[in-house]
């Protein structure tokens, strides 16, 4: 069963907007046909002055206007952990509409899926007056710019997973942080965790974001006890325990070791 089946906010991305205003649909088709050539062909299926309707490949998507702010409620708390976004809450505080995103869940691969949320929203925001891109998945913020960057760079190999998942590193004491992700559930994994790490927290972020990409990209599932080397230096232990934050949910602890004799 797919524990995040319930998850609303799964297939859903918003765009904040300086101004109300529905992309031209054909605006739209033509901005993802030319930053991905192999994207599957867009067709319009229904139009109105605030939504427009269409499939994508074997997919059904929707691009709604809502004349009205996204909730500061729900973009408070990401505006304020945007590490890669200092400027989140006040580039984004003050939108006046937005635009609501959705691919329609279809029961095929989240990768798949996320791929082409994510070249749906580049075409939305490169066709539009947008201020912020609000990743429902993830629950995460980013800059219209910094999210087109990101995307046009994805491929099979090389998946924006900064874009879609949120690496949340916290400082514990002075050399020590802890890591854990939001994101990788919606994807049909895991998510990860680590509890305590002494060193840089930018490169716990690293060995993080390869694990999390070797989740994604590899058949072979991470069991209770799989070992991942990482560097010649470090390798890391997968324990399958309970979340330090809910004792419900079942995460990947990581266990940095060192390999130098």
């Amino acid at each position: 069963m797919d524990k995040n089946a319930h998850n609303p906010l799964r297939w859903l991305a918003l765009v904040a907007l300086d101004q109300p205003a529905l992309p031209d649909f054909d605006e739209v088709a033509r901005n993802i046909g030319q930053s991905f050539p192999d994207a599957p062909v867009m067709t319009v299926s229904g139009e109105t002055e605030a939504l427009f309707t269409c499939t994508i490949g074997e997919y059904t998507a929707a691009v709604t206007l809502v004349d009205r702010p996204i909730p500061w409620s729900q973009l408070e708390g990401p505006c304020a952990t945007a590490w890669y976004w200092p400027d989140a809450e006040e580039e984004i505080r003050d939108h006046s509409a937005h635009l609501l995103v959705t691919l329609i869940d279809e029961g095929s691969k989240s990768v798949e899926k996320s791929t082409l949320l994510t070249q749906l929203v580049l075409g939305v925001v490169q066709s539009s007056p947008a201020v912020g891109v609000f990743w429902g998945p993830g629950r995460l913020v980013h800059p219209p710019q910094a999210f087109n960057e990101q995307a046009m760079q994805m491929s099979p190999r090389d998946l924006p997973l900064f874009l879609w998942v949120d690496f949340r590193v916290e400082r514990l004491e002075p050399g020590v942080v802890r890591l854990y992700t939001t994101g990788l559930e919606a994807l049909g994994h895991t998510e990860l965790e680590a509890s305590e790490f002494q060193g840089n927290p930018q490169t716990l972020l690293e060995y993080a974001y390869n694990i999390a990409h070797y989740q994604l990209t590899q058949p072979k599932y991470i069991n209770d006890g799989h070992t991942i080397g990482l560097t010649d230096e470090v390798q890391v232990v997968a324990h399958h325990g309970r979340s330090m934050f809910d004792e419900s949910t079942e995460v990947i602890q990581l266990e940095f070791q060192s390999t130098a004799g």
